[in-house]
């Protein structure tokens, strides 16, 4: 058995719909049972992505009647996609064969006993060039559950026209950007860091963002005890430092990507938190704006030390009630090779998880921030990898909001009893 390390020193885009109607073609002819002796592969997750329809026909193409892909349309946000997939899993439905998981799922699926583990030869073939950190979110009890399909993590987007008035070049520490925006509201320009303060999922990936910067973690490596200590305390604090320093938005506690992205586009923040996709887009919403954006890692929390940024994403997972696995395998790792990592990045902005990709030239030439991106995956974080995740992500999304209310020591106590007690199976949820 390969083994497969984790290492927890080291937005998640939601999947768009915009080409679900290429799959209503596909989706007509769609069902469990097998078209003509040809192994159906129903994938549910990740099929409806701009662009993965034609990902889908070159695996078929290339599958010579070894199989045939099927994408199958699940709701557009995660909940409800997790909801879908949890259902039909749990009444041990053979109709599904290839999971498109959020990175999150993995050990909550792999402790149900939903999704098989890979063998020796397969961990192998799968492991070979991933960056280590997806992998990390494809493993529960070092057993490699997941196929990396995609990754993501969030840079530092700033205008560089006001940062020349400050500075010498971008902030490297939170304490750097704080000075800089202190600067710029002095003189009347734009200043605002944008950050996303809503009582949902981003703001746990923030949280666990600054937290693994300072060098914390929430659980342990089995899950089974929390791990809050002093440096939840130092990152709670840089939150409330944020949210009552005068330099976020006002509305920093309804603020969720799209909010934080028309803060930027609107001209009010000089600093943005937030996911790749920022250049794309404001390439089409604001010209300006988009010609006088910069990009850098994530801001450090310790001077000298890299961020740790939480990474988002999918993973493939194979059903454990799928008649075709050994195919469903092959089919995954179809989608996820390096040529259709590439075309997916190209055509749905989502970043590829074979780090050879990010040398590609076409890569770079449609990823200016490539080179950022790399580094901020290389030095990134998982979330918490357990299989009671959802509950821990409520309980952090709602003790920390807003963020203004935040006291850092009473905070980290609530936070350690919480955890503690959705591990246990205690508790009520807020």
């Amino acid at each position: 058995m390969v083994h497969v390390t984790r290492r927890t020193k080291f937005i998640r885009r939601s999947v768009g719909l915009a080409a679900a109607a290429t799959l209503v073609g596909a989706l007509a002819s769609c069902g469990s049972g097998d078209d003509g002796g040809t192994p159906v592969i129903n994938l549910f997750g990740g099929a409806s992505a701009t662009g993965f329809d034609k990902i889908i026909d070159e695996c078929n193409k290339e599958a010579d009647g070894a199989y045939r892909i099927v994408g199958n349309l699940v709701p557009s946000d995660a909940d409800g996609q997790r909801e879908q997939l949890v259902r039909r899993l749990a009444a041990k439905d053979k109709g599904m064969d290839l999971l498109g998981m959020d990175v999150v799922w993995t050990a909550e699926f792999a402790e149900a006993g939903w999704i098989v583990p890979l063998n020796e030869e397969q961990t192998a073939q799968v492991t070979e060039g991933t960056l280590e950190v997806p992998l990390e979110t494809a493993t529960w009890k070092d057993k490699v559950y997941g196929i990396p399909k995609h990754t993501n993590a969030q840079l530092m987007w700033y205008r560089k026209s006001l940062v020349d008035k400050v500075g010498d070049g971008p902030p490297d520490t939170w304490d750097e950007m704080f000075d800089m925006a202190e600067k710029l509201k002095a003189e009347g320009d734009p200043y605002e860091i944008g950050f996303t303060g809503a009582r949902y999922e981003g703001l746990v990936v923030g949280f666990n963002t600054i937290l693994s910067s300072y060098g914390g973690t929430i659980v342990n490596e089995d899950s089974t005890k929390v791990t809050i200590d002093d440096k939840t305390t130092e990152a709670l604090a840089l939150l409330k430092r944020l949210a009552t320093s005068g330099l976020a938005s006002r509305s920093l506690s309804n603020s969720q990507e799209p909010e934080v992205f028309a803060q930027l586009q609107n001209e009010n923040s000089a600093f943005s938190l937030n996911w790749p996709y920022v250049l794309a887009a404001m390439r089409e919403a604001n010209k300006d704006v988009a010609q006088d954006l910069g990009f850098a890692t994530f801001p450090s929390t310790i001077a000298g030390e890299p961020s740790r940024v939480t990474v988002g994403g999918m993973n493939f997972g194979i059903s454990e009630y799928s008649e075709h696995k050994q195919e469903s395998y092959d089919a995954a790792m179809c989608l996820r090779s390096p040529k259709h990592q590439l075309q997916h990045a190209l055509s749905a902005g989502e970043p590829p998880t074979l780090e050879a990709v990010f040398n590609e030239a076409e890569f770079k030439e449609a990823y200016p921030q490539a080179q950022v991106l790399l580094d901020a995956l290389e030095t990134a974080s998982s979330r918490p990898i357990s299989p009671v995740y959802q509950n821990i992500s409520t309980i952090i999304s709602s003790t920390l909001s807003p963020p203004s209310a935040i006291d850092p020591k009473k905070t980290t106590e609530e936070l350690k009893t919480s955890i503690q007690d959705a591990i246990d199976g205690k508790g009520i949820l807020p």
